[in-house]
């Protein structure tokens, strides 16, 4: 069997107002991605690795993935959309074509287009009309009627923070495989669910999402069903579709599909009140105090503080200084501290340029923040230590900086890419066990960071990935939509 692979990853922030362009991607042609593209973190791998174990063929196409940031620029998707295009028509020169398997997100998005997925997955289906077509997708994805038209199956991921993405892969390749080999037709049932999440209140460990999780399990063990799913859509895109939804694929069983779905949905809704966050949480001053007393009072350590509404994996700008601000507000208590304060850290290629060029261990003038998020940030000016340097740092080829003031310690990189990635701060010679308070943009704690800490505090930050959605001024969601509409009513099918 020949079967089309390929991926395109990224959660666009429409808050955001950075445009992402190819200088942001990690993009892999034919079959570059099943060799350099084989992350155990990707969706794709997943797909790849069970296709080759069935001894299928592989036709593959472009494989292109991004750290969350803002709306991707139409001429880059468009050589993208192209390159797997062209693709494609070059494997049915060489034959027929006997499936698609695809790792895509869900919720990316392309100025003056809207939704990347759609768009890509119907030129493709106009290619490939009857073959069975079946993607993974991010848990955070928002589905559109150009997706189910063209998708036969989806599979999401069922943990958040997402440590399921090759076995997502897995899920999708073998529904595809299970539809070639009996040669029955993949169906999906949707269910639309009027509300958001913020992704802090849906750790799929802690209820209710372990619950709903649960449940999808469970209706997986149905005789017919193939994946069931919660998706939640993407809280910081303002876009008409957004919303969480259940989808239920079987294979060929559409009443039952329908059945399972609309259960599912309904038992989603129902704990509507129940989605909150695991963690202490406050505004961005009281974190710090607390944080402080904490370290200072109670003796425990390391502490810490979630920059949540600057989030860069959750596509913020990476440059609020919300926090930065509150820090250095209280600086004399920071000085206190037994060990410096890391703050990890800031995407500011200007700052971080002049720290390359000044080299380890001068002094150099910089401002850190406000170059993007305006609104949330300003230039912050710090005379500093240039303390470590790294160039050309992971797939995206970052440099990073960690610069020493009073008694702090922040990491600046030069591109837009998360601060949760374990590798960053032991690639700056840094352990966060070392460090009695640690803040960083993130939401919910990496699990390499949520294994060490004594104790975990969410700021909810001004930024682009605010976790108080009520406060968003949403203009394209479709309303009443909860928690932003508390009258919002699930129309039952």
């Amino acid at each position: 069997m020949r079967i089309i692979v390929g991926g395109m990853n990224h959660e666009s922030n429409t808050l955001n107002p950075i445009v992402t362009g190819e200088e942001d991607f990690a993009v892999f042609y034919g079959y570059a991605m099943l060799e350099l593209g084989m992350f155990p973190y990707y969706s794709s791998t997943g797909i790849i690795e069970t296709l080759k174990a069935a001894r299928c063929k592989l036709a593959p196409t472009v494989l292109a993935r991004a750290v969350p940031n803002g709306v991707v620029s139409a001429s880059f998707y468009q050589r993208i959309k192209n390159a797997f295009i062209q693709r494609i028509k070059n494997a049915l020169e060489e034959g027929p074509i006997d499936g698609i398997c695809l790792a895509l997100h869900g919720s990316m998005k392309v100025a003056g287009l809207g939704c990347a997925e759609g768009d890509l997955a119907a030129a493709i289906r106009k290619l490939l009309p009857d073959a069975p077509f079946t993607a993974a997708l991010d848990m955070h994805a928002t589905i559109t009627p150009d997706m189910l038209a063209s998708i036969d199956g989806f599979a999401g991921y069922k943990t958040a923070p997402h440590t399921d993405c090759r076995e997502t892969g897995v899920h999708a390749a073998k529904m595809l495989l299970e539809s070639l080999s009996t040669g029955r037709k993949l169906r999906t049932a949707y269910r639309r669910i009027p509300m958001l999440i913020a992704g802090e209140k849906s750790e799929s460990e802690a209820e209710p999402m372990a619950s709903l999780i649960e449940a999808c399990r469970q209706a997986e063990q149905k005789p017919g069903v193939k994946a069931a799913s919660f998706l939640l859509g993407f809280p910081w895109a303002d876009d008409e579709h957004n919303a969480a939804s259940a989808l239920v694929t079987t294979l060929d069983e559409p009443a039952l599909g329908e059945e399972t779905a609309q259960a599912l949905a309904e038992a989603f809704w129902s704990r509507r009140k129940d989605f909150t966050f695991r963690v202490e949480h406050y505004d961005s001053l009281q974190a710090l105090k607390t944080a402080y007393t904490a370290v200072l009072e109670q003796g425990q350590a390391p502490v810490f503080v979630s920059d949540s509404g600057d989030n860069p994996t959750a596509g913020a700008a990476g440059d609020a200084t919300d926090l930065l601000e509150q820090i250095m507000e209280t600086l004399d208590t920071a000085d206190k501290l037994p060990t410096p304060l890391l703050y990890s850290g800031f995407y500011d290629a200007p700052a971080a340029a002049v720290c390359i060029k000044a080299g380890a261990g001068a002094v150099a003038d910089i401002t850190l923040g406000g170059n993007w998020d305006t609104i949330n940030g300003k230039k912050i000016p710090l005379r500093a230590r240039v303390e470590r340097i790294v160039r050309g740092f992971g797939p995206y080829k970052a440099d990073l900086v960690l610069v020493s003031f009073r008694n702090l310690r922040i990491t600046v990189t030069s591109k837009h890419i998360g601060f949760g990635d374990e590798t960053l701060l032991p690639a700056l010679g840094i352990n966060p066990k070392d460090y009695c308070l640690v803040a960083v943009k993130l939401g919910y704690l990496e699990p390499c960071f949520r294994s060490i800490a004594a104790r975990a505090i969410l700021a909810t930050s001004r930024g682009c990935s605010n976790e108080i959605l009520e406060t968003i001024p949403y203009q394209k969601v479709r309303r009443p939509l909860y928690p932003l509409d508390k009258e919002a009513v699930f129309e039952k099918a």
